[in-house]
């Protein structure tokens, strides 16, 4: 019997911050350093050579490194969110090059929707910084109405259950439940959710917002936001909507070559 191969140990090294990076949906090269245990010096040989592989890339709106498509081939069971480093943020900040005004990318996380990406940080006609993670509640954003309106029956009526039960006097329409389904109803006919300029809690801003839906699951919402000073809803809409629009379109069709969710 030979000899045991010796293990390769930078090998190891990668597996370990593409495990870290999985775990975190994003990280710094810091943040990957105290998780490992790998000195910061050789984390950054690693992830420059992995990102040069395709299997990583550095989130255009601050210093995180976060997983790409690529890395589906590893795993089928990997959590496909990589598309909003790798698909969605590219094309949002080409929008906001285009129309000035910034935009967001949000899931849902809980009974919040969390900012995953966003442009504030380059757009042009921005006030707001140090978006990423910032949790929106629901019913007030564009954001969460545009998950509530096209997600699917049950997920939407989970949602506003629990949102009925919590005691944040955002959530209180939530107990309303005619009057909500009125306004969902409305969003779904008119294709788009619409937080009026001048209206509480973000009085400075309005705004509207679209799902991305993958084989008819919405993936999350992005939104573009206009500041109500200088721009009136009318033409917050007419500036924004058929541009996001033509975003939304060009997610979904770059998602329409990945697998469906499980």
């Amino acid at each position: 019997m030979g000899t045991p191969a010796k293990p390769i140990r930078a090998f190891a090294r990668g597996l370990d911050l593409l495990a870290a990076l999985n775990r975190h949906g994003g990280a710094t090269a810091l943040t990957l350093a105290r998780e490992t245990g790998i000195p910061r010096a050789t984390v950054y040989r690693l992830i420059e050579t992995l990102e040069r592989e395709g299997y990583v890339a550095r989130s255009p709106s601050d210093e995180r490194w976060v997983l790409r498509l690529k890395v589906r081939g590893l795993s089928d069971g990997f959590e496909d969110e990589e598309w909003i480093s790798a698909v969605a943020a590219p094309a949002l900040y080409r929008l906001t090059a285009r129309i000035g005004w910034p935009c967001d990318l949000c899931t849902l996380e809980g009974t919040a929707m969390v900012i995953r990406e966003t442009t504030h940080r380059v757009a042009r006609f921005s006030i707001d910084r140090g978006m990423i993670g910032r949790a929106l509640p629901v019913l007030p954003s564009s954001v969460g109405q545009a998950w509530l309106a096209f997600s699917g029956r049950a997920e939407r009526e989970t949602l506003i259950g629990l949102l009925a039960a919590s005691d944040r006097a955002e959530d209180a329409p939530a107990r309303r439940g005619a009057s909500l389904a009125r306004s969902l109803a409305l969003v779904r006919r008119r294709g788009y959710a619409l937080r009026p300029g001048g209206t509480a809690p973000w009085r400075h801003t309005g705004s509207l917002a679209l799902p991305v839906r993958h084989h008819g699951v919405v993936l999350g919402c992005v939104n573009t936001v206009w500041m109500a000073r200088a721009v009136s809803t009318e033409e917050g809409v007419r500036q924004c909507l058929e541009p996001l629009r033509g975003v939304v379109a060009e997610i979904e069709a770059a998602l329409e070559k990945t697998p469906p969710p499980a």
